[in-house]
Parts: structure tokens; sequence; C-alpha cells
């Protein structure tokens, strides 16, 4: 057996390790598109379906943000940032989560006859499917969803693009990649593979060893497929990345939620930007005992061998990381949009540990020079 643990102790707690976090502090539709609001009166609630809010768009001409949300990204925080889009004054008319993509494909039914598309009121939020016309709306493609959107979505996106700009409008498309190891930590964290028994965490060490945790990013856009060889699926998979309008970095979110707004030609409002950002908690682990033994796993505690292990995993994303923080980069300087210091510090503990176990890296030390 492989000796892979080290005697370091662990040095980064999980609020350092991952992502920001965000409190759920309003109603939000569910995986079966349920859910809460008040009827007044004593603070007594019901039960509702469909999506976040349908409500008359504050500002003329068409527009539909696509977001491809790669779990364990900063996708809950920028759907957290889109429902704050749908309070008064509203600059969205409806946000729809990945369980409702079927009321987003209603609204094009010609153009994805694949989905089947049809309107359900109950669950899309009124009689009648919104005109896409005179509509800004939001639709999330996560977890089984993003299927959805790399079978149906991606052949059709040059047809919607030309719809919405016949009409004045426009289509965005955009998603957001992590630091790799600190995107492989946080998804252990989360889902723990389970010992054949599922009564114990498989251990990290031996989750990376057995191939399964390769290239995770890499895999999210080419609809999950098996880890390949090398890295014989990186070509597809950045050329994929590469037809997105927008990509962001994970631990800096707020440029990416300001170039949203210019797209969609919407005045910077920091306000909700930063309420948004403020207010997103999420648990960043497992819960039970799986949970506590999978927490208990950092990158300290990886000896020699278990981060040669953890660097073979990820190498292939660090290419797909460098894309992202080249056009993320690129994007800054020719707008000079706000940088996200809220986030920042909570990936840095990582990076600079990271940094200094692969030197070789290079998306790790261009995330640390210039802190994206």
């Amino acid at each position: 057996m492989l000796a892979i643990l080290s005697t370091t102790p662990a040095v980064h707690s999980s609020a350092e390790l991952y992502e920001p976090a965000a409190a759920v502090t309003a109603p939000y539709p569910t995986a079966g598109g349920v859910a809460r609001r008040s009827t007044g009166g004593g603070g007594a609630t019901r039960r509702r379906r469909g999506p976040w809010a349908v409500v008359p768009p504050a500002q003329p001409g068409p527009s539909v943000v696509l977001l491809y949300h790669i779990e364990k990204t900063g996708g809950s925080a920028v759907m957290k940032w889109l429902k704050r889009q749908t309070h008064a004054p509203s600059r969205l008319a409806a946000v729809y989560s990945y369980s409702q993509t079927s009321c987003f494909f209603a609204l094009h039914a010609d153009l994805f006859p694949g989905m089947e598309p049809r309107w359900r009121d109950k669950l899309c939020g009124g009689a009648a499917p919104l005109d896409w016309r005179s509509s800004k709306v939001a639709v999330e493609f996560h977890s089984y969803s993003k299927g959805f959107f790399l079978r149906s979505v991606l052949p059709a996106l040059g047809a919607l693009k030309r719809r919405y700009a016949e009409a004045n409008g426009t289509v965005v498309a955009v998603t957001s990649i992590r630091e790799p190891a600190s995107h492989l930590l946080s998804k252990y964290r989360m889902w723990p593979p389970r010992t054949a028994d599922r009564t114990h965490a498989v251990p990290l060490p031996a989750w990376l060893a057995s191939g399964e945790a390769h290239s995770l990013q890499s895999r999210a856009l080419l609809s999950e497929r098996p880890a390949l060889p090398g890295c014989e699926g990186l070509t597809e998979a950045r050329a994929r990345l590469g037809k997105f309008d927008l990509v962001g970095v994970t631990h800096c979110l707020r440029p990416l939620l300001a170039a949203i707004e210019e797209r969609l030609g919407l005045p910077h409002d920091p306000a909700r930007t930063g309420a948004a950002l403020a207010a997103y908690h999420r648990p960043q682990h497992w819960g039970g005992a799986i949970g506590r033994e999978a927490s208990e796993w950092t990158a300290s505690r990886l000896n020699a061998t278990g981060r040669r292990l953890l660097g073979d995993a990820t190498r292939c994303d660090e290419s797909l990381y460098s894309d992202a923080l080249r056009r993320h980069r690129n994007h800054n300087r020719k707008t000079q949009v706000p940088s996200d210091s809220r986030t920042t510090p909570r990936t840095l503990p990582l990076l600079a540990h990271l940094s200094t176990s692969f030197p070789s890296s290079p998306t790790l030390a261009v995330s640390m020079e210039g802190r994206a």
C-alpha cells in the first residue's frame, strides 16, 4: 500500500478552503419548482410553484442569460445574484432554476423540438408563456440539466442569438471555472465517495489514485463522461468553454456579475451585487459521520505521494482554468470592472499552500501573482 499520509498537521479549515459562504435569505424554487412565500399576517407561509419571480421587466428589449452551473464553481452565488434582479425595481422578468428548464424551452419550442417543450402553469408561474420578445429572463443548467444545454442548447445557440438580435435583444451564455485543486477538494468534501458497504468515506488519497477524480471540470463540459487517458478530452473541453460569452473564475465573481450587467445593457448596481454575495452561504461538506470523515482531509494532510496524485488529477483542468483566467483578466482590462476583494481571501490560503506544493503549476502561480 502506498504511504500517502504525511505527518504535517492540517492548517486549512473548511471556511478557508471552499467557496464564499451564503445563507438562504429568501424563497427559491427547489428541485420540484416549489418555493415558500409569505401570505402576510403573522408570518404564515404557503407553498407555491413557479420561477423565483414573474414580473414585468423594468427595461425594454429581450434578453436571456444561460447559466451553465458546474458544481462547486460559484454557480449558486450567481443564481443568488440573478434572483436579486427580480426584486423591485425588477431587472429580470423570471429566473428559472435547473428543474424549470422546460419553461425556457417552451418560449422557443421550434428551436428545441427534442426537448418536448411544454409550459406548465404551476411550474412556470403563469397560465401562458411569457412573450420572449419583451422579456428578460435567466435560466440555470445544473446537475442533470447540464446535459440539456450540451445536447440541445449549444447546437442551437447560433440560431437563438440571431433570433434575439433580430428583436434588438441579446443572449449571454455564462459559466465559471475554479482553481482545479480547490475544486476537487471542495467536491470531495461536499459529496464524498463511499466505500462498497456505504458506511465510510473513501479516503481522499484512494479516490485520487482510482482515477475517478481526474479532470472534473473538463468532464463537466463533456457531458460528465468518464475520465480519458491523459488529457484526451481537453481540446474539446476548451473548445466548448470558448463558446461561452462570459467565463468567470470562482474566487473573483464580482467582475463576472458586472460583465453580465454590461452585456444586458443594465447599469451597474453594486448594492444588489454586494447584498447577493454577502448573503450567500451553504453547507461546505456532507453531513453525518461520512461528512466528518471527508472533512478531515485537507491539502496539508497529503504527503509527497498524495500531492503528486492531486497534481495528476488536476493537470488537465489547469489548462481550462488558465483559459478562464486569461478571459477574466482581458475583460477586466477592457472594462475596469470592480474587483472581488470579499471572496478572494477565502481561496488564497489553499492557493498559497498548493503553489508551494506544485511550484511548476503555471495556473497556481499566476493566480497567486495577480489574485485574479
